[in-house]
């Protein structure tokens, strides 16, 4: 087993207390196939560094994952690419496996793929795979091979030793670490990009995005996804509408009427001080659901938290 450590020449702004890592390995099933490669990046005393740990063989498993454990069980948290789904849930299995008393938890996870998915129509993005997200944000990769690739190379790297393939695995999962680090940004990216509703008082500093509303003849529901800030149990009851939450989520449930126009029309609408039409015939009015719902749910967190 190898530990590689590069210092960089460059700082990488990650939240305190933080690490990204990201692993390789011989197929996807936990049960059957084995960590090789584990990289991670994490700032200390002003500097960024990167850790590798490399298996010479499958036979190296547990110590490479002993080493990692001991690298970064001193941090709080951790930034991945698809870990809550795969990464995690892969090493808890393996840690197992090998009786290692230690296990990652997904809470305390910031999963970047996660973090975009709900947005992808916002960014224009074909998909979000990682490569696709990194060349939205302008990144061009050294590394060409794939993780199916990187499989293929270790089980012949194991055959026959060669320096040339395990360059490339370890530039692989190098970049894969480096990159994601810079992926963080992305943030800052959708913050610019999304329209959200800030709210914000003494208590409070909530950021949030409408991401879906269905509308019949006598309810709307609109649907809000926390995007940065926390909230606790929300539970406010009108005689109009209620306002819920649920994790990440906030729901505002909202009774509605409907009417008929001189001209035959069928509208739907609520009243404040006015009449607010949601729907004209077939027409959704979205911007009027929109400024409608975020007023009321402005006024009343405000009010409320």
């Amino acid at each position: 087993m190898e530990v590689i450590t590069k210092v960089l020449d460059e700082f990488i702004i990650i939240p305190p207390n933080h690490f990204v890592f990201d692993i390789e390995t011989t197929g996807l099933s936990p049960k059957y196939c084995k960590v090789i490669l584990i990289g991670v990046l994490f700032n200390k005393d002003n500097k960024t560094i990167i850790k590798q740990f490399f298996a010479q063989s499958e036979d190296d498993e547990k110590e490479l994952l002993l080493e990692f454990v001991d690298a970064i069980n001193k941090f709080k948290n951790h930034v991945t690419f698809n870990g809550i789904t795969f990464d995690i849930p892969f090493l808890n299995f393996r840690f197992k496996k090998h009786s290692i008393n230690f296990s990652l938890d997904k809470l305390n996870d910031i999963d970047i793929l996660r973090l975009i998915k709900p947005y992808k129509e916002k960014l224009s993005l074909s998909d979000c795979k990682l490569k696709t997200i990194e060349k939205y944000i302008g990144i061009n990769r050294n590394d060409t091979i794939s993780g199916k690739e990187s499989v293929q190379m270790y089980k012949d790297f194991v055959n026959n030793n060669s320096k040339e393939l395990k360059y490339k695995i370890l530039l692989h999962n190098y970049e894969d670490v480096y990159y994601l680090a810079h992926l963080f940004k992305i943030k800052n990216i959708l913050e610019d990009k999304l329209d959200l509703l800030h709210i914000k008082t003494n208590t409070l500093d909530l950021k949030i995005i409408p991401i879906y509303y269905k509308i019949t003849s006598s309810k709307l529901t609109l649907k809000y996804k926390v995007f940065s800030g926390e909230i606790t149990s929300i539970n406010i009851y009108n005689e109009k509408y209620t306002i819920t939450s649920e994790k990440d989520y906030i729901y505002l449930d909202l009774s509605i009427n409907k009417g008929v126009d001189e001209k035959n029309n069928t509208i739907l609408f609520y009243k404040i001080s006015k009449l607010i039409p949601l729907k004209y015939n077939d027409l959704v009015l979205e911007d009027n659901i929109h400024s409608l719902c975020n007023f009321l749910i402005q006024k009343e967190l405000k009010k409320t938290i």
